[in-house]
């Protein structure tokens, strides 16, 4: 019969029909020779119904030999749109079915059957339901399982067709996700990526599996599919593959699924950032593309990710002598833009315990990020890279045995140009750096205050609108040089900068913290410069700012405030003006109010000689 292929398609058919009539012996010959006529047809295999009946009738026949190759027919049918419509017929998928639950199905059938109803399963919702209705999707978990214990090429082929299988028949069906996983799906998905995962010739089961893997993470609400066995094999598959797109499904699937905290710290101990900073290093003079480009952008944010988990980023950090610590070190140097980002961005990871810091400063890190800022510190820089570099920066100046330190190595000079950036993520993190690091550095603290232009621009930012980070660093700032110099010049500096408005509108902030700072602020500008700012603290009606202070916060005021609220007070008191102010502001009845609470009663002595003062003036 092997002739009989130049006469096409059709003829096949033809003689098929005949064959089947007559029970012929041409009938396996006659199908293994309509495989590659089908093939090379593509979609234009045309519609006969004829054919459709004998295919029916063959693939209940005697013959396991035949059933198979019938079988393997209807799934190189089904490849296309049109043959899906044509042959995956109602018929059709009852007789592949009850073959699929047949038990101790013989390999070679159970195969082609798999091949059959996974593509005619694929793009077809019809096909799909018919599948789910009959209840396949646990007979087929069961072949995956028997695909599993089968040694050899034979079950290496089973395991990709019926993987494959049952990724086309959970795309478009969430609502069973769930019952597959409750099924032991997972841990049968795992058990083939530790066949086949590391191995080229099981490289197209593995993908099946990770695209499966990647369809119920999209859609199961579960704290984590990955487990510690599943990160473990992925991270080895991944390891092992030579594919881009098996290493970018790997990556993808590791990405969305390592927010989980668990996750994170599985992946660290099975070694992925030590694999992908290898990875990285080995492809570097490779990447000349976008599509590889982005490959890489998303290992380095992978590892990135990993390190936000406390628990994984001190197992990397391993006292300061982890591979990946070092690795991203030397990446402060590197000549590839987003290799060095990471590196920037991995600091900032590393420096969240005091610990952490200082070692990290004793090393030398803080200088080299320094270096990276005075190349980086105009409105032309990367933008990532500052605002990495700004949040690495603040973190180290955390513990305050590091501030003199990394104030020496000059880091004010070096963000200082930051000023003129735009941008308000880079400004925000700059304004919680220099409020940082001029906590318990008074001369810090006096250089930066005297600085009119960075006064400025901190009243233009306290009023803006747009970033309401970059509002409160703001007036959190223009507090701090205050409350931390404790200086005629910068208190000089803030009043001619206009700035005594904000902290005043500070004292009624949502946050207790800032409105301590405010009162501290005004408390000192009052002490040392009452006469200089009676006009201005008249004009920002800081009278009416304490009044509501108190009547709407009042409740909860810790005591500490309200004893620093005492202090304002009576430091503004001092002033006859001030004092008229804040009695007609109504501030004794507030004070008065205030007194009947009972987190106040260790302060109601004071209160009463306050109010009779200022009732008396």
């Amino acid at each position: 019969m092997e002739g009989s292929t130049e006469d096409g398609l059709p003829k096949l058919m033809e003689g098929l029909a005949i064959a089947v009539e007559n029970k012929s012996e041409d009938i396996a010959d006659i199908l293994d020779s309509l495989v590659p006529q089908i093939q090379a047809s593509g979609s234009d295999c045309g519609s006969c119904h004829s054919f459709l009946t004998q295919l029916e009738t063959l693939l209940q026949w005697e013959s396991k030999t035949i059933v198979a190759k019938s079988a393997q027919v209807v799934a190189e049918l089904a490849k296309s749109e049109s043959g899906r419509e044509d042959y995956g017929t109602t018929s059709v998928l009852k007789i592949l079915v009850e073959l699929l639950k047949t038990e101790d199905q013989d390999l070679g059938i159970l195969t082609q059957v798999c091949r059959a109803l996974g593509n005619i399963c694929y793009d077809n919702d019809k096909g799909r339901k018919f599948v789910l209705d009959a209840e396949c999707l646990t007979v087929l978990l069961s072949v995956l399982e028997r695909s599993i214990n089968e040694s050899g090429e034979e079950g290496r082929t089973l395991r990709n067709v019926a993987a494959g299988f049952l990724f086309n028949l959970l795309i478009g069906q969430e609502d069973i996700h769930q019952k597959a996983i409750e099924l032991g799906v997972t841990n049968l998905l795992c058990s083939i990526l530790e066949l086949d995962g590391t191995v080229p010739e099981g490289e197209e089961a593995s993908t099946h599996v990770l695209f499966i893997l990647g369809l119920l993470t999209d859609s199961v609400s579960c704290d984590s599919l990955l487990d510690e066995r599943l990160c473990q094999v992925t991270v080895k598959v991944l390891g092992a593959s030579s594919s881009p797109e098996v290493s970018e499904v790997c990556l993808e699937l590791l990405h969305e699924q390592a927010e989980n905290e668990n996750v994170k710290n599985h992946l660290a101990h099975a070694g992925l950032c030590e694999l992908l900073v290898q990875l990285l290093e080995k492809h570097k003079p490779l990447v000349d593309d976008d599509e590889t480009r982005n490959l890489m952008k998303m290992a380095c944010d992978l590892i990135v990710l990993i390190l936000t988990g406390d628990v994984s980023m001190n197992a990397l950090y391993a006292e300061g002598k982890g591979q990946v610590f070092q690795e991203m070190v030397a990446w402060l140097s590197s000549g590839d833009e987003d290799l060095q980002i990471t590196g920037v961005l991995a600091m900032g990871n590393f420096a969240r315990t005091d610990k952490h810091c200082i070692q990290m400063v004793e090393a030398g890190v803080s200088k080299k990020l320094l270096a990276l800022v005075e190349k980086n510190n105009t409105p032309s820089g990367d933008i990532r890279l500052q605002h990495a570099l700004l949040s690495a920066l603040r973190n180290l100046v955390i513990p305050s045995q590091n501030k003199a330190t990394v104030l020496e190595d000059g880091l004010v000079d070096a963000v200082y140009p930051m000023l003129e950036i735009p941008t308000f993520p880079v400004v925000f993190k700059l304004l919680g750096t220099l409020r940082m690091v001029i906590d318990g550095q008074g001369s810090a603290a006096c250089k930066l205050g005297r600085k009119k232009d960075l006064i400025s621009r901190l009243v233009t930012w306290c009023g803006t609108e747009d970033h309401p980070g970059v509002q409160g660093e703001a007036n959190r700032l223009l507090a701090w040089l205050i409350n931390k110099s404790r200086d005629q010049e910068v208190l000089k500096t803030i009043l001619e900068g206009g700035a005594v408005p904000c902290l005043v509108d500070m004292l009624t902030a949502e946050h207790a913290v800032m409105q301590n700072e405010a009162i501290i602020a005004l408390t000192l500008l009052a002490a040392m410069r009452r006469a200089d700012a009676e006009s201005n603290l008249l004009e920002a009606k800081i009278g009416v700012k304490l009044v509501r202070l108190l009547n709407d916060f009042g409740p909860t005021l810790a005591c500490e405030i309200i004893q620093n609220i005492l202090s304002l007070v009576s430091q503004l008191a001092k002033s006859d003006i001030l004092q008229h102010h804040l009695i007609d502001s109504g501030i004794s009845t507030a004070l008065s109010k205030l007194s009947s609470e009972e987190n106040v009663a260790s302060f109601s002595d004071r209160i009463s000689q306050l109010t009779s003062m200022l009732d008396s003036g």
